[in-house]
């Protein structure tokens, strides 16, 4: 004995319509903000995907007015993160910069004396710091 045949579906399910603009953009938002604090490190890893969640998340922005405003959120999200993590990495490397430019600065205009001295009252011993203190001629940090 046979069955007979299925009836056809009354309808097709929905389907969900995502924004893959704006969750790039949140991923990558995401990863650019979480790496944007690591010191120096945070230029390789951290303006790529920033710029990135920038300009996926103006994008994801835009195409959501053509899907009835679906994932116009995670495309703000992204924007907003990119952004922030740029700022972050842009004004967390130029403080790091400058902080080294004025420890050298302030390094390199000690005497010999004043280092050996500078660097005993810190506990190292005699031979160390004479040690330190060629090694930062060699390399031209004073101006032996």
């Amino acid at each position: 004995m046979a069955y007979p045949p299925a009836p056809p579906a009354a309808y097709a399910p929905p389907v969900k319509q995502s924004n893959g603009f704006g969750v790039a953009a949140l991923v990558l938002g995401l990863i650019s903000a979480g790496l944007c604090w690591i010191p120096l490190f945070n230029l390789l890893t951290s303006l790529l995907p920033g710029l990135l969640a920038v300009i996926f998340g103006i994008v994801g922005i835009a195409t959501s007015g053509k899907r009835g405003g679906k994932g116009k959120g995670t495309g703000i999200t992204g924007l907003i993160l990119g952004v922030v993590a740029l700022a972050v990495t842009i004004a967390w490397t130029a403080f790091l910069v400058n902080a080294f430019s004025e420890a050298s600065d302030q390094v390199g205009s000690q005497s010999e004396s004043e280092f050996m001295a500078s660097c005993q009252a810190e506990g190292s011993t005699e031979a160390d710091c004479q040690a330190v203190w060629d090694a930062f001629e060699e390399w031209g940090i004073f101006g032996g």
